[in-house]
C-alpha cells in the first residue's frame, strides 16, 4: 500500500456532510410541495373533458417523495457521521505514528 493511499481529507469529508445536510433541508418540504402541485393540476384540470385519477396519482408519488426526503437526511447524517469518524480515526492515528523523513513509524 503507498503512503499515498493512507492520507485523509479531514476538511473535504466534513465539507461533503454540510452540503448532504443542505441538500437534505432543501428536500425536506418536498412531499408538500409535491402534493400542493398535484392538488394545482387537478383543480386546472378539472372541467370537461376532465382528467380523472389525480387523488391516486397524488398519494403514489407523494408518497416516494417522502422516501426521497427521508433517504436524503438519512445519507446527509451518515455521511456526517463518517466524517466525524474519519477526523477521529485521523487524530487518533496521528498520537500512534510519527513522521521520519516522510514515511509513518510505530512508536
Amino acid at each position: 500500500m503507498s503512503q499515498e493511499s493512507l492520507k485523509v481529507d479531514v476538511e473535504s469529508a466534513h465539507s461533503g456532510g454540510m452540503e448532504s445536510a443542505y441538500a437534505a433541508a432543501r428536500l425536506k418540504d418536498l412531499p408538500d410541495d409535491f402534493g400542493d402541485a398535484a392538488e394545482s393540476a387537478k383543480s386546472a384540470a378539472d372541467h370537461d373533458p376532465g382528467v380523472s385519477g389525480w387523488a391516486n396519482f397524488r398519494d403514489k408519488y407523494e408518497y416516494q417523495m417522502r422516501n426521497v426526503s427521508y433517504h436524503a437526511e438519512n445519507l446527509a447524517e451518515n455521511i456526517q457521521a463518517g466524517s466525524v469518524d474519519v477526523a477521529v480515526t485521523h487524530l487518533e492515528a496521528a498520537d500512534e505514528f510519527e513522521g521520519v523523513n516522510g514515511a509513518p513509524q510505530l512508536r
